[in-house]
């Protein structure tokens, strides 16, 4: 039940439960003509997790009640999801939200935005950003990275854990990127490392990698002996600073690539 948003129009920046078992009802608190939706988890960045939290129950969306099956009626006496309540909104306009917590009642109005995914849907015609070191191609996943390296199917043919990400995560910072080795231009300087394609970097020399343009910049101005990246499934690549930076060179002309990153990161 997460929302899927479109360009243009806001999201409400929760994942939610339907509350149609009685047992769960009664456990949270809810009165017997109290109906809602339970909100299982809150985007970070949107502006609802400056007021709502977790375990609230949604009660209302700009004073329509919500069932406990998450719908809200519609024309000639059907039913419809409420997050099509959200959909007739514009970005940045408010919505009171009446929401349950320990039994009492709170509204909130909400400024409606559009959010961060963490693997965004499109970069809007943009060139890719990628930074390469010793051979090592970073990059940064997005929908549009996932198609064309997996093809209409990515949903079923990426690796399990860029697709958990894709479908579960959340971005902690409005800033975050999932930066991967996209693949490695083989070389001498990484023999042995042929095989990290599509794998997450977490953490370089010991810091987290928080977007692709500060993985950059740490590796540009790294002082110490070795450049050590920490990868998903806990792999680590260790290359010698001064060896890999002499390599770079060599293999982007050997690949006839005019740059070692995209312009974006230049800036």
């Amino acid at each position: 039940f997460a929302c899927i948003p479109l360009p243009g129009f806001p999201i409400l920046g929760i994942e939610w439960q339907k509350m149609e078992n009685p047992d769960l009802r009664k456990a949270m608190g809810m009165k017997s003509d109290q109906k809602g939706v339970r909100i299982r988890r809150i985007e970070p960045t949107a502006p609802e997790s400056g007021c709502m939290q977790p375990s609230d129950i949604i009660l209302s969306f700009d004073g329509i009640d919500i069932a406990n099956d998450g719908t809200v009626p519609f024309r000639h006496g059907e039913r419809i999801g409420f997050s099509y309540l959200v959909s007739q909104k514009y970005t940045g306009e408010k919505a009171r939200v009446k929401v349950l917590r320990n039994s009492k009642i709170h509204e909130f109005n909400i400024k409606l935005s559009i959010h961060k995914k963490l693997i965004p849907a499109h970069i809007k015609g943009r060139p890719p950003s990628y930074y390469i070191v010793a051979g090592f191609v970073f990059m940064v996943v997005s929908v549009p990275y996932l198609r064309s390296e997996y093809g209409k199917d990515y949903e079923f043919d990426a690796p399990v854990k860029l697709l958990d990400k894709h479908l579960h995560a959340m971005a902690q910072s409005p800033d975050e990127q999932l930066v991967v080795v996209s693949q490695v231009l083989v070389a001498d300087i990484n023999i042995g490392y042929e095989e990290l394609v599509n794998t997450q970097v977490r953490a370089f020399n010991g810091k987290p990698v928080n977007n692709l343009k500060q993985l950059a910049t740490m590796v540009e101005d790294c002082k110490e002996e070795f450049l050590k990246f920490d990868m998903d499934y806990d792999q680590v690549v260790v290359l010698e600073t001064k060896t890999a930076r002499a390599a770079t060179q060599d293999i982007l002309t050997t690949h006839c690539i005019p740059s070692a990153m995209s312009d974006d990161l230049k800036a």
